[in-house]
């Protein structure tokens, strides 16, 4: 099996890190960072990265037996308001609190719960935004107009990010790009290859 080079971003451990044990996530810097640029990209766009049901949610292997929405509305009632905090609401905030991150959590949830109504765009602050991960998001979710042309556009923006191994399962191994027409053999030849298997950005979602 041939393996290719894939640079480690930053923000690698948002798509492969353990959300529930992860250090880099509940960085203030790093929430504030994150939202800026989901805000570029557009929140609404992003939607399907939240399996939702009636009695639960689930968002990146993180399984909450609570409604999306009343928990979203729940936890901004409830943000330095103890005397109605319930005990699921009351942990969560002593928990923001104890990681020191709490007014970015407040200001990522109000946030995004006021275009839940009228799914406008939240303005972002540009100094915030990292590009590098609002391209990212662009090639996995913005496929509405997907052709061959954005597609081999797009594989030549994750090799010039330094991410091989993404620009492989580019060409093999996602759903979305497998039925365009595109010389894989004579692309694929224009990756650099490795001994040892990285954890790609753009993961497998043919499996």
């Amino acid at each position: 099996m041939e393996f290719y080079a894939e640079n480690q971003t930053s923000f690698f451990d948002l798509r492969n890190g353990d959300w529930t044990k992860n250090s880099w996530i509940r960085k203030p810097a790093n929430l504030k960072m994150v939202h800026e640029s989901f805000k570029k990209f557009g929140y609404e766009k992003l939607e399907n990265l939240i399996s939702k049901s009636e009695s639960h949610f689930l968002i990146h292997g993180v399984y909450i037996k609570r409604n999306f929405e009343n928990v979203m509305d729940s936890l901004q009632l409830t943000y330095n308001k103890p005397e109605i905090q319930t005990k699921y609401y009351a942990e969560f905030w002593n928990r923001r609190k104890a990681e020191k991150n709490d007014s970015i959590v407040y200001e990522i949830i109000r946030e995004f719960n006021s275009i839940k109504s009228d799914k406008r765009q939240l303005n972002f602050q540009n100094q915030f935004v990292n590009d590098t991960l609002v391209d990212l998001f662009k090639i996995e979710f913005d496929n509405e107009n997907l052709n061959s042309q954005k597609a081999e556009s797009n594989f030549y923006l994750l090799k010039k990010y330094g991410l091989n191994q993404s620009a492989y399962n580019l060409l093999y191994e996602r759903a979305e790009y497998s039925e365009l027409e595109l010389d894989r053999e004579k692309l694929k030849k224009e990756l650099i290859k490795t001994l040892e298997y990285k954890h790609p950005w753009l993961i497998d979602n043919e499996k």
